[in-house]
């Protein structure tokens, strides 16, 4: 009678043995398949949301910056919000992506010429966005010239036009350049985390200057920029929405500044009027 009902607890035990081996065979699947599929899942949904709002703050400076020169006084502000990045997601961290954020102020440069040399406007200044991303493709998001421009697995997208625009009047036929060349000041500031920063624009000074060009003038436009082949194409749209004729009305060439930086050049040889304005910020980051 003994030796049955030991039989028996032995068939029990291991019946509950092999129970618990199942369980934690399904556990461990389950797990698996969270870690695997939905935490990485989760991870970019949130780092995606994170790369949309660095971009609408971007975007949000932008708008500030023009509202400023064409609507305020000196001494003007605008504040902006910057979230480099994010702590993640409450398992494990999963999401947590940092970034950086820097003002070179030496970079987006910008020169209105004639061929005498003789300069109509001048500015300067980029802010630059560096994403370190674990479950997306890291992003650059750069402000130069009053462009925005998102770069990512090496291809470059413009999200924000700059404030260059070229227009022919219908009723006389002339050509006019209207630009507002910017510079940024702020003695190269540089933040990197996964914090936020409250960047405030400061309007030092803007001034608007029109001139009337004779038929001999030549008037190039200089941007120095990483993105040669963005600016190309950009100014290769504006003179073809004009109806201007390649090498003949414009002609577009890539080279390096007088620093050899990499930038390029939009010659207007058929250009009657330069309606510009000028405008110097101050930008300080806490």
């Amino acid at each position: 009678m003994l030796n049955v009902l030991n039989h028996g607890f032995r068939k029990e035990g291991v019946s509950n043995v092999v129970s618990l081996i199942m369980i934690a065979g399904i556990i461990i699947s389950l797990l698996g398949m969270v870690f695997a599929t939905y935490l990485p899942a989760w991870g970019k949904d949130i780092e995606v949301q994170t790369l949309n709002g660095m971009m609408d703050s971007f975007m949000d400076m932008k708008t500030g910056i023009d509202t400023l020169a064409v609507g305020s006084d000196p001494g003007s502000s605008y504040t902006t919000k910057f979230t480099l990045g994010s702590e993640g997601g409450p398992i494990f961290g999963f999401g947590r992506m940092s970034g950086s954020i820097e003002l070179d102020d030496e970079r987006g440069l910008v020169s209105v010429q004639d061929q005498f040399g003789t300069t109509y406007s001048q500015g300067r200044g980029a802010l630059i966005y560096r994403s370190n991303t674990i479950n997306v493709e890291d992003q650059f998001i750069t402000l130069e010239a009053g462009a925005i421009i998102r770069e990512q697995s090496q291809k470059a997208i413009l999200k924000g036009s700059p404030n260059i625009v070229l227009r022919t009047d219908q009723d006389t036929g002339d050509l006019t350049l209207y630009m507002m060349a910017i510079t940024i000041e702020g003695n190269d500031q540089s933040f990197s985390g996964t914090g936020s920063y409250l960047a405030r624009t400061t309007l030092l000074s803007s001034q608007p200057s029109e001139y009337e060009l004779d038929a001999l003038t030549v008037i190039s436009i200089e941007i120095t920029t990483g993105y040669q082949s963005l600016w190309t194409d950009l100014f290769t749209e504006m003179a073809q929405e004009n109806s201007l004729v390649d090498g003949v009305d414009y002609s577009i060439s890539n080279g390096t500044d007088a620093n050899g930086n990499p930038s390029v050049t939009l010659t207007l040889n058929t250009l009657d009027v330069i309606d510009i304005r000028t405008s110097i910020y101050k930008l300080e980051i806490d």
